[in-house]
């Protein structure tokens, strides 16, 4: 089952403006690796996609978690700091970058500055799969 309804719903609002208007003029967005350098596969067989919001609080943050299929993240608002526990690697993301999260690998994640972090997400797996796991401690 694909769980679009919010997506559906935002076209629906946004096709009389859209009609009105010229779309805009921009550059693709080409991702062509994980935020930890691996190569994107995307898994076999029947896919379920799911799009999702993440609201991080201004000083919050994500604890330890791993992803176990591709997961794209367009960063919407704020800035975010991501730890790969696995490699050691710390990026810093601002809003307007998109990313695909480290496949099975652990990080977590803080918001910096003032403001919270607003993340789009997409996962893309097979029905009935996990898409985020915890830590356990």
């Amino acid at each position: 089952m694909i769980r679009a309804t919010p997506v559906v719903a935002a076209f629906a609002v946004a096709a009389p403006a859209m009609a009105q208007s010229p779309p805009p003029v921009g550059q693709p967005v080409v991702v062509e690796q994980t935020l930890s350098g691996q190569p994107i596969r995307a898994p076999g067989g029947d896919l379920r996609i799911t799009v999702g919001q993440t609201v991080i609080a201004a000083g919050a943050g994500l604890p330890p978690h791993k992803h176990p299929y591709p997961r794209l993240v367009q960063v919407l608002a704020g800035r975010l700091k991501v730890t790969n526990l696995d490699t050691g690697q710390v990026r810093e993301l601002a809003a307007g970058e998109w990313v695909v999260d480290a496949v099975d690998q652990w990080h977590s994640a803080e918001a910096l500055g003032g403001e919270p972090v607003r993340l789009l997400t997409i996962d893309q797996a097979p029905p009935g799969a996990a898409v985020t796991i915890l830590r356990r401690p």
